[in-house]
This record gives C-alpha cells, sequence and structure tokens, in this order.
C-alpha cells in the first residue's frame, strides 16, 4: 500500500533532485537541476512515491533561459490560451506564455522542460504528470472523476460541484470529522464495479479565505521559487484518512450553491445522474487537452480517445446502477453544509 512520509521543508537551490513515482503501474521519474519544482512534484504525487526502478516516463527539469533558436522557424500546430504547440522530427514542443519550453517525444515517455519561472515550471511539469497518469489510468481501467470522493461508514460519497463550488472547503470539513475518510478532493478513480478508488493529491487553500488559517502550518508548502497562494495542504497532513482500499459507491451527489437560505438535501432519480457522470468523466478529462491531444492534435486525438471514452461510459453505468442520486443545495454557512452532506456517510 502507498505510504507518505512526514513533510519536511526543505530549502534547496544548488544541485540536483530526483522524485519516484508509482501510479497503479505506470513508473516515472523525476529529476533535474531545480531541486525546488522537483521536490513540489514529490510532494504533489507523495500517495505514489516508490523506489527507484526500470520506469515507463521520464520528466527533467531544468533551470535555465529557453533556448528557442535551436528548434529554428518552426510553425505553429497549436494555439491554446495556455500554450503554444509545435511538432518537429517526431517530438513535440510546447511553448508555456508564462515563460517555459518543453519538449516531449512523440510516445509521450520524456518530458524535458527549461524555464526561469519557478510556479510555471511546477504547473508545467504536474500537468504534463497528471494527464500522462490519467492516460495510463484510462488504460488500466481506473478512470478519473470530477468529483469530490469521500467515505463513510454507509460507504462512498461522490459530490459533483462545478469548479469553485466548494468541493475543498467541504473536504477540509470532512478531514475535521471522525470516522470519515478522503479519497480525493478532485478526481478519485472509478473501478469496472462501478467503486471509488483513492487518488489524492494535494488540496489548494485560499491565502485569504477563512480555512487558510485553520490549515496545520507543518504541513503547508512553503518553498522557495514556489508561488504561495494558493497555499498548498501537502498530502501528508491527510494520509492517514486516505482509504487503502475501493470503497462501494452509495451516494452521487449532484451540489448547486444557494444564494441565501438553509441547505438543503433531497432525493433524486437515478436519470438525473446519468448527464452529470457522463460530463465530469467521459469528457470531463482529457478529451480537448492533455499529453494526448497535445502529441496527436485535431481529429486524431479524438479518434484515439473513442476506446477510453467508451470504457468510462461503462464505468459510470456501473456506478449508476449501485448508487442513490441526491441534489445538495449549498448555502453561505459552511457547517451546515457540510451537516447536510454527513447524513449520507453514516
Amino acid at each position: 500500500s502507498p505510504s507518505v512520509a512526514p513533510t519536511t521543508v526543505r530549502r534547496m537551490t544548488t544541485g540536483t533532485a530526483t522524485a519516484n513515482l508509482d501510479v497503479h503501474g505506470l513508473r516515472a521519474t523525476v529529476n533535474g537541476d531545480w531541486p525546488e519544482v522537483v521536490e513540489a512534484l514529490r510532494r504533489d504525487f507523495a500517495w505514489f512515491e516508490a523506489s527507484p526502478g526500470e520506469v515507463g516516463l521520464v520528466v527533467e527539469v531544468r533551470r535555465r533561459t529557453p533556448d528557442l533558436d535551436r528548434f529554428g522557424p518552426l510553425r505553429a500546430s497549436l494555439v491554446t490560451d495556455r500554450n503554444i504547440v509545435y511538432r518537429d522530427e517526431g517530438r513535440t514542443i510546447v511553448d508555456y506564455l508564462g515563460g517555459a519550453v518543453s519538449v516531449v517525444d512523440e510516445g509521450g515517455r520524456r518530458f524535458r522542460l527549461d524555464g526561469e519561472d519557478g510556479w510555471v515550471a511546477h504547473k508545467a511539469a504536474f500537468g504534463f504528470l497528471l494527464s500522462a497518469f490519467g492516460a495510463h489510468l484510462d488504460r488500466v481501467g481506473l478512470p478519473r472523476v470530477h468529483g469530490l470522493g469521500l467515505a463513510g461508514p454507509a460507504g462512498g460519497v461522490l459530490v459533483m460541484l462545478p469548479m469553485g463550488g466548494g468541493k475543498t472547503t467541504l473536504a477540509l470539513e470532512a478531514l475535521r470529522a471522525d470516522g470519515v475518510g478522503l479519497l480525493s478532493e478532485g478526481s478519485p478513480l472509478l473501478d469496472r464495479e462501478g467503486r471509488l478508488c483513492p487518488f489524492p493529491l494535494p488540496l489548494l487553500v485560499r491565502s485569504s479565505s477563512p480555512e487558510a488559517s485553520m490549515l496545520p502550518d507543518e504541513h503547508v508548502r512553503r518553498l522557495e521559487g514556489i508561488d504561495p497562494d494558493p497555499l498548498t495542504l501537502e498530502v501528508a497532513a491527510f494520509a492517514d484518512r486516505v482509504p487503502r482500499e475501493p470503497v462501494p459507491l452509495r451516494h452521487i451527489v449532484l451540489g448547486e450553491r444557494l444564494l441565501a437560505g438553509a441547505p438543503t438535501l433531497g432525493r433524486l432519480p437515478r436519470r438525473s445522474a446519468l448527464a452529470p457522470l457522463l460530463r465530469e468523466s467521459v469528457v470531463g478529462f482529457g478529451f480537448f487537452q492533455g499529453i494526448e491531444f497535445l502529441l496527436r492534435g485535431g481529429p486524431a486525438a479524438i479518434v484515439h480517445r473513442l476506446g477510453p471514452m467508451r470504457r468510462r461510459s461503462a464505468h459510470c453505468t456501473s456506478a449508476l446502477r449501485q448508487a442513490e442520486v441526491w441534489r445538495l443545495g449549498l448555502g453561505r454557512d459552511k457547517e451546515a453544509n457540510w451537516d447536510a452532506l454527513a447524513r449520507l456517510l453514516g
């Protein structure tokens, strides 16, 4: 079973660093002469930290000014609001608009990034790793679903809320409650039997939010060269609350925000969750973005996603057969919101 060592704050400005990961059979190594970024990535995926061994994915981060001239006058093949993608002789070059450049081989097995801004470098490398792990999880039958995954005596609960809808606040409330496990704040895995599986990543908490002052200081990331806002609550802070085994999915909760009034919780017919499940799993992760889309681009990427989309649909169908469906209206009282949701956790 995965384990997480206690988090320590280490200041590193010179030398090299290495992190080894194993995400359900995909082994990866992260290294480079930018120890702060390597350490941040190690902490991001601390649940999956492993001993050194043969790897299928290599990520290298280097602190230096990107040498764009060595690529020559390439023409852009894909332009997004976050990066510009070029292709040349079996390589994909990604120019991040924040000032970093990465080179990815066509198999997506090696990623090398040069940059000068720690926040941009970390975000780019994290995005590559998360996308590569997501593609692997699809292949082994463990797709991610966008939602908050919790576990209690009554089984698993999947809460689906829009971005910024309050998943992190509910996750922090769950960590303060007795007998509640946190599978993932943003993307638990869904297996063939429709069970929720753990995929814990750090929690991002706005430094201006009331919750920020209540975070355990020893587990809040503060690494030189990595932007501290939002604050990052390390996995080590709640590793003992993450279930080690899959949890039967008992409840699917469709959340919505209320302008005023008390929170509400009401039962819905199962069919009400079909469209949200398909949206948040089948096309919610990596359909129009991610490493495979960058590598292949256009219609070829969409065709390549048809297999994973079918598998995701089958998993969602299995989950829906065994789960009850609820609508949760979230008011302005955060404790009352949690009390309403906690009824489903047993």
